[in-house]
């Protein structure tokens, strides 16, 4: 008798059609999931071969130096030279003119002064005389326009936007004046020796907002110096004078004052610096006392820095950088006997005529060497490797290798 095959049982589950788009959605799936995980694979290597040559770029250092672009200096001025904004200003007693980082000429004016005062901020820059009454007001691009005043000018700042702090003297009173570009008085207030002292600085906000005035005075035959501010917009226009905070020294005088952005400010007297800090009305946040004689000050917008003779024998100064609150962030000891220092993205260049000393806050030696050419002035690159170097002759591009 034959056997009786059996055959086994179709699996209606296994062939069934839902079974079957299951499996093809779960390849789907998993397909994207490959994608997406090697997307982020090739995300975080893109991360970290930008972080690796971030941390390169900031942690490394040059050994020499060479010019690699050069212009004939025809336009500028030899007898004093700043930067403005990228730009080089130069200025003398009978006129001004600006040229670009490769030297081609922007713009000239003529004058005629005895002792020349400058003040600059960001792009702008406005230059008088002392004891005349008048101001000239330029930018990179050109002449803005002047302000005429019926007093004898003593000092005066400027602001980012172009507004004018002018401290003005007569007799017995010392006036404070605010003007904009076109020449038009925006407010004024006066000062008296017996109300709060001689005006020896004056510092006004990149906004034109806020001024900072430091006086100095005496009481009870006693030397005191007093730091006061004055608020031009909405919060200070129900306070007497704009004033709306200040404070008080004992036994110092206070040349130096400056607002480093709209909200913080500096002050630097004979044995400290001191910090304050507010949009409307400024407060004390730091004073550091210094036992050495501050020789220079230079600052941005993010830190300041103090100069002073070593106390070192083998070294000529000693540079300390605060930042904006008042810590100090870098101390350095340098054998220069510099020109000028200069500060831009968290990197300070130190310049004598022949060599620079250029270190990253806090960081490392980014070069310390000779310079290619004869040096007046030297103005930041976009990176930390150029800059541009000024002399008599020639504007100079200067790459670090």
């Amino acid at each position: 008798m034959a056997g009786i095959i059996k055959f086994p049982k179709k699996n209606i589950e296994e062939d069934s059609p839902d079974k079957v788009r299951w499996t093809y959605k779960d390849r789907i799936r998993s397909h994207k999931m490959v994608i997406i995980y090697r997307l982020l694979l090739v995300i975080a290597l893109v991360c970290a071969v930008t972080v690796a040559a971030y941390l390169q770029s900031r942690n490394r250092s040059y050994e020499t130096c060479e010019v690699t672009s050069s212009a004939d200096n025809h336009s500028i001025r030899t007898e004093n030279q700043l930067d403005l904004d990228g730009y080089v200003l130069s200025y003398g007693m009978d006129g001004a003119a600006c040229v670009d980082s490769s030297g081609a000429a922007m713009w000239n004016i003529t004058y005629q002064m005895q002792e020349p005062l400058i003040s600059v901020q960001g792009d702008m820059a406005a230059i008088g005389d002392y004891g005349s009454r008048t101001v000239y007001i330029v930018n990179t691009a050109g002449s803005v326009g002047q302000i005429t005043t019926t007093l004898p000018i003593y000092k005066f700042c400027i602001s980012k936007s172009g507004e004018i702090a002018v401290v003005l003297g007569d007799t017995d009173i010392t006036w404070i004046y605010l003007y904009n570009t076109d020449g038009d008085i925006l407010a004024y207030f006066k000062t008296t020796m017996r109300q709060s002292g001689f005006p020896m600085d004056l510092s006004i906000s990149p906004s034109g907002k806020l001024v900072g005035v430091s006086y100095v005075y005496v009481d009870s035959g006693e030397m005191r110096s007093r730091v006061a501010f004055y608020n031009f917009g909405d919060v200070g226009q129900n306070e007497t004078d704009n004033y709306v905070s200040g404070y008080d020294y004992m036994g110092i005088v206070i040349p130096t004052i400056c607002f480093m952005d709209d909200e913080n400010v500096y002050a630097v007297a004979d044995d400290r610096i001191m910090f304050y800090r507010g949009a409307e009305k400024p407060v004390s946040v730091a004073e550091h006392l210094v036992s050495d004689e501050i020789q220079k000050v230079f600052y941005d917008e993010e830190n300041v820095a103090l100069v002073f003779f070593s106390d070192q024998a083998e070294y000529r100064n000693r540079i300390e950088v605060f930042d904006k609150s008042g810590n100090m962030v870098d101390s350095r000891e340098t054998t220069m006997e510099f020109r000028g220092l200069v500060m831009k993205d968290d990197i300070v260049y130190v310049y004598s005529e022949s060599r620079a000393l250029i270190f990253r806050v806090g960081g490392v030696t980014i070069y310390d060497g000779t310079l290619p050419r004869s040096t007046y002035l030297l103005v930041p690159g976009n990176r930390a490797g150029r800059f541009t170097t000024i002399n008599s002759a020639t504007v100079d591009t200067v790459t670090l290798r």
